[in-house]
């Protein structure tokens, strides 16, 4: 069920930024602006990263097998890390587009209708698509889809900025635009760092937070014949949690039960959302 609505999420991204893809080409060639064919090239970087996303969530959610035992979702985060560094592209050429026209005042021939009306469904199509992301990262725990509904609303700004941008030019004012547009720049390259630093944290095995530690404790804490919870050690594994710990029990169990005990411990933990494997060592009570 996941997996199905994971693959619908990235096919839906797909679709949408080929459909602006075309749009915004269609509207470049009806214009001299060079803020519409900056967004044509937005679109195409777009698509890209929507199919690195799609193959990395289809490998994320494939089944534990021979050489990855405990499953493929490592590669969530890798497919949000490429999203931030296609962010961080976008932000870095708005940066360097804005710096450039500081110096050069030059301003496009012919406006026209067509790149204001493409970045008006720009605008509308990727609001809708910050709203439908975020939910499905919400759903999904991904973060992938998280960096997917950033990156769209950063699009939205882009946008919005484009169009300051050509009704100034229009009226040969470039210049407060292309300080916004800095600003702008500089904030999308805030949020790709934001955005690839949590990623890597997913890659690099980080402690989930301290609230999700304590619902661990609780949980082996109220399974019959715990005496104590002890040693608990957890680290993502992807963009889901595994954990390890040690609960003690009376010494004089048998084997058997002392081995029930942990079976009730682990299938408790691994009730709780976020975590995928729950490693339950037994010792005796002190």
């Amino acid at each position: 069920m996941q997996r199905s609505m994971a693959i619908r999420a990235t096919i839906v991204g797909i679709a949408a930024n080929a459909l602006l893809l075309v749009v915004k080409s269609v509207a470049a060639g009806f214009s001299d602006s060079l803020v519409i064919f900056s967004e044509a090239l937005n679109s195409l970087s777009d698509v890209v990263a929507a199919l690195a996303i799609l193959v990395c969530v289809r490998w994320a959610w494939q089944n534990p097998d021979a050489s990855h035992p405990f499953g493929h979702r490592r590669a969530e985060p890798v497919a949000g890390l490429l999203v931030a560094m296609f962010i961080g592209i976008l932000g870095f050429e708005v940066c360097r587009t804005a710096v450039t026209d500081l110096w050069a005042s030059t301003h496009p021939e012919h406006i026209g209708v067509a790149p204001i009306a493409a970045l008006l469904v720009t605008a509308a199509t990727k609001t809708a698509m910050t709203f439908y992301f975020k939910r499905r990262a919400g759903q999904l725990h991904s973060p992938a889809f998280r960096a997917a509904a950033l990156d769209c609303r950063n699009d939205v700004l882009i946008s919005v900025q484009g169009l300051v941008a050509v009704v100034l030019a229009h009226y040969q004012v470039p210049v407060l635009d292309t300080l916004a547009a800095l600003l702008v720049g500089v904030y999308i390259l805030y949020s790709a760092y934001g955005i690839g630093m949590e990623n890597i944290d997913y890659l690099m095995g980080k402690a989930p937070d301290d609230e999700l530690l304590g619902d661990i404790r609780r949980t082996a804490e109220q399974v019959p014949g715990v005496v104590e919870v002890d040693d608990i050690k957890a680290h993502y594994v992807g963009t889901f949690v595994h954990v390890e710990l040690a609960v003690r029990v009376d010494g004089s169990l048998s084997t058997v039960a002392s081995h029930n005990l942990a079976e009730a411990a682990r299938q408790a933990i691994e009730q709780l959302p976020m975590i995928d494997r729950a490693f339950v060592h037994i010792e005796p009570a002190r």
